[in-house]
């Protein structure tokens, strides 16, 4: 080791508290890198392992493939890994979903649940080609339920059509020219009888298309197969940038799972890396700007410290590529030892986050899949070496001054400061409220405005990230939560009329009630009409978006048009609801005189600002709408576009388009073709009931018992069922059962609470790494800090002894030492709350582009900022000053090398 490097070592020993600053500033910015690398190589790993537990671990498929083309694809050199499904046939099964009248049957081969995603939720996997697996969806959607040990026997064959055979890919119906369905002219051409046991019930596979005919379920593949066996094969190539290829030279029918490709860097899919590792990058720089802007002062003040002992380095023959290289040997040094640290930081922070929180994303994506911590050797290696440049071009800076200054210069010390007489002037008011303390801390810091520089910088760029941070995540909770308009219930079930066939309405109203967890319950049924209304009734925001939503054909006359849903709710709910509200049942139940009330304020989306708005409509309580309700023409349906126009004799007419042939139309004289009805509302409630569904329409609420009273129309009802839950999970799975064993086949159950329990998983996932974040940035300001503000009180000992020496007392010191304190945190919130709150406006002003809120600051975030400002200003001084005060002023006087 040359002298040199000795010398640069014993300046870090002499210099521990500094040294070790740095080191932790050091590994803080190593820790922040290896966490980005990190998260980055996880998030990539754990969406892979999503896709394989959604997709299935393929690369590409061949459908309706040979037996020969079958075996030539899964002999192939180029094929890692693959699974096949022999194509058993269809089945007509008593569903009682139209779109999906078909049991569709395959035969797994050994190894097919290891690649495709078959996953149980009772009993286990066919051990022979006489054991059935069932889809979970077959009971809940086409109202077919087997139980596990059940037998049946399927009728097996090929789907026809015009000599041509459908694949379970081809839907068994199409869409004509107006957009209506239009079921196939298909027959099922039978081919053998088989006999299955039933042994399980597993999900709904991801690999029955959401239109397929038929409800697939799995056997295993026959022992012994003729040769006109049909296979769909998957295929995973060791190669993933082969696919594409490998598909033209093979496979004449087929696909790729897109997602998995994506995942694992195939050429077609480039740009998704290009944007997952430029986001990576742009933090990552964001990172290295923070850190070297911190950790350069740390090298700046050492280089400041160390000027005079460069000098008389170079008036012995130091060459300013040696005095260039000490700095460079330091930073060095402090790498070594900050960087490994940061890196097993940086893992373990990572590591000890996803403990934590990896199971939110599975939340998240919806899957059963928890991101776990994924540790790249590239990451790392990405990781220490933008950390290590990080250092030297913090060191690289105070280098270049170092060697630019001569020999004499360094020694005399003449340019650390460079100041007019003028320029340390204080203020009068100054020395009459602090007294001569402080006029002499304002002095210091007029004449060392670099050195206290960087510390303001750093403070303020804490209380920007912390504040920004804050209102960042305030807004974002605040959309999230009423952008769409939270629900208060949290599963609903919507049944239509004709699939009550084993149970009744208030039946399952009451199973409902009774599922496991269900608190509240209740069910309703929604009429959708326009309803004209007084203008004068409407408040101005109402009348303005009434007028935009229906342009010319709003008119100028009196009343005008505008949407309402009618929605009527069971009577055990309605009453309670009057109960809750002080309103009376006789006046709001009466099916002679029907009385609405209606919920204040409705969410409204406002295209012409663009965004989610709560309106009031009614300016008045009572008050009454005219509906106007379309009429029932047998084969026929309202042109609801065209509306009521006059015909060639004068007449008020609406056309109907035929059902089977909507180029044939018909008018209608408008009493025949729409019917008027009076609606009374009597009360606008104050508290908005849970069971209210409104989404951009103006709602009146009324009881079931007077729903014949209200309006009558042949429309068929579909019912609505709205469950409260303590456990939204044990109760989903409850009202799914009470689905199957009531064979209510095509209905949906939606799990509202799990759709706001993801919302507010991604809002805890950004919290965390926000937060996390800005916690690193404020550690490193905070280092960054100490280490500035203790280095300039030990480089003042001279002068603090010769104003002891001439006699300023502990009390004086106190006080120059509070008002220094003082400027500092004055001087940080000076710059840093404005440029917060500009940040913060920034983001309210994103925000405000798709949600309706107000500005406000997040007070809470800038009251710990202000605080921890103040709190980090004073520690350190006390810190510091308590060294200083041990001194012998005489010791102190005499030392030129503190």
């Amino acid at each position: 080791m040359n002298v040199f490097n000795k010398i640069t070592l014993e300046q870090l020993k002499k210099n521990k508290v500094r040294t070790a600053v740095t080191i932790i500033g050091v590994m803080l910015s190593a820790a922040m890198i290896c966490a980005v690398t990190t998260i980055v190589s996880s998030f990539q790993n754990y969406m892979q392992e999503n896709i394989v537990y959604v997709v299935g671990d393929w690369h590409g498929v061949s459908y309706g493939t040979d037996r020969a083309d079958c075996e030539e694809i899964r002999g192939s050199e180029e094929v890692s890994r693959s699974a096949c499904d022999q194509q058993l046939g269809f089945a007509r099964i008593d569903s009682k979903n139209e779109y999906k009248p078909y049991m569709y049957v395959i035969g797994a081969a050994e190894g097919f649940e290891d690649v495709m995603p078959v996953h149980m939720v009772e009993g286990r996997l066919p051990e022979s080609s006489g054991e059935l697996i069932l889809p979970q969806h077959l009971g809940e959607n086409g109202g077919v339920a087997y139980a596990i040990g059940d037998t049946l026997t399927l009728d097996l064959g090929s789907r026809m059509m015009d000599g041509a055979e459908l694949s379970q890919r081809d839907p068994c119906f199409d869409y004509d020219d107006d957009g209506r369905d239009s079921f196939n002219e298909e027959e099922l051409k039978i081919r053998e009888s088989r006999t299955y046991t039933v042994v399980g019930i597993y999900e709904r596979p991801s690999f029955e298309d959401y239109m397929a005919p038929g409800y697939t379920a799995i056997t295993r593949a026959d022992e012994d197969p003729g040769e006109d066996c049909v296979y769909d094969v998957y295929f995973k190539m060791k190669n993933p940038k082969r696919v594409f290829g490998f598909m033209d030279e093979r496979v004449s029918d087929g696909d790729t799972n897109t997602d998995l490709l994506m995942l694992s860097g195939a050429a077609q899919f480039e740009s998704y890396y290009r944007m997952l590792y430029g986001l990576a990058a742009v933090i990552i720089l964001l990172i290295m700007f923070g850190s070297v802007s911190l950790i350069y002062n740390a090298f700046s003040i050492a280089v400041s410290e160390r000027t005079k002992q460069f000098g008389l380095l170079a008036s012995i023959g130091a060459t300013r590529k040696q005095i260039r290289h000490m700095v460079f040997f330091e930073a060095v040094v402090v790498a070594l030892i900050g960087i490994p640290l940061g890196i097993l930081a940086g893992i373990g922070g990572i590591g000890v986050t996803l403990l934590f929180i990896g199971n939110k994303f599975a939340n998240v994506f919806g899957s059963a899949v928890t991101m776990r911590l994924c540790v790249s050797p590239a990451a790392v290696v990405t990781a220490c070496v933008v950390a290590f440049l990080t250092v030297l071009i913090s060191a690289w800076i105070p280098s270049r001054r170092a060697m630019r200054v001569s020999a004499i210069e360094a020694i005399r010390q003449a340019s650390d400061i460079q100041i007019k007489p003028r320029a340390v002037r204080s203020s009068k008011l100054v020395y009459r409220i602090f007294g001569l303390p402080g006029m002499l801390a304002s002095k210091y810091y007029r004449r060392s405005r670099k050195k206290y520089r960087a510390t303001v910088v750093s403070l303020v760029m804490s209380i920007v990230l912390f504040v920004s941070a804050s209102a960042f995540t305030e807004y974002l909770m605040e959309s999230v939560g009423g952008g769409l308009g939270k629900d208060d219930y949290d599963l609903r079930l919507y049944v239509t009329e004709e699939s009550f066939t084993d149970i009744t309405d208030g039946e399952l109203l009451e199973q409902i009630r009774e599922a496991k967890d269900v608190t509240a319950a209740a069910s309703t049924v929604s009429r959708h009409y326009i309803c004209e209304v007084d203008r004068s009734v409407l408040t101005d925001d109402a009348l303005h978006y009434v007028v935009s939503q229906f342009g010319d054909s709003a008119g100028d006359g009196a009343k005008i048009p505008f949407y309402t849903q009618i929605q009527f709710v069971d009577d055990t709910s309605f009453r309670e609801m009057l109960g809750r509200n002080g309103l009376d049942e006789q006046t709001y139940m009466n099916p002679d005189a029907p009385l609405a009330v209606v919920a204040k304020g409705t969410p409204i989306f406002d295209p012409d600002q663009g965004k989610y708005i709560t309106l009031d409509f009614l300016k008045e309580e009572q008050c009454e709408l005219t509906a106007r309700v379309p009429l029932y023409v047998e084969g026929y349906y309202l042109d609801e576009e065209t509306g009521e126009y006059e015909d060639k004799a004068g007449n008020q007419v609406y056309r109907y388009l035929s059902d089977d042939d909507p180029e044939e139309t018909r008018e209608v004289p408008a009493a025949d073709a729409v019917k008027e009805y009076s609606l009374h509302v009597g009360k606008i409630l104050t508290e908005t009931p849970w069971f209210l569904e409104t989404r951009g329409e103006f709602t009146l609420l009324y009881p079931q018992c007077v729903q014949d009273a209200v309006v009558q129309d042949t429309e068929p009802r579909t019912y609505h069922y709205l469950a409260v839950s303590d456990d939204h999970g044990e109760s989903y799975a409850a009202i799914r059962q009470i689905i199957t064993d009531s064979r209510m086949g095509g209905n949906g159950l939606v799990d509202y609470a799990e759709q706001e329990e993801s919302n507010r998983n991604i809002i805890l996932i950004i919290q965390v790494f926000s937060y996390g974040f800005i916690v690193l940035i404020s550690l490193i300001a905070a280092a960054n800090v100490f280490n500035t503000i203790s280095t300039n009180i030990a480089l003042r000992r001279r002068e603090f002894a010769m104003l002891k020496s001439v006699g300023m007392t502990r009390g004086g010191f106190n006080g120059m030492m509070n008002f220094e304190c003082l400027l500092y945190g004055f001087k940080s919130l000076l710059y840093g709350l404005p440029l917060s709150a500009v940040m913060t406006y920034m983001i309210f002003r994103s925000i405000s582009e798709g949600y309706a809120t107000d500005f406000h600051m997040p007070w809470g975030a800038v009251g710990i900022a202000v605080f921890s400002v103040f709190a980090v200003v004073f520690v350190t001084m006390m810190y510091a000053m308590s060294k200083v005060k041990k001194d012998n002023p005489i010791d102190a006087l005499k030392n030129e090398n503190i």
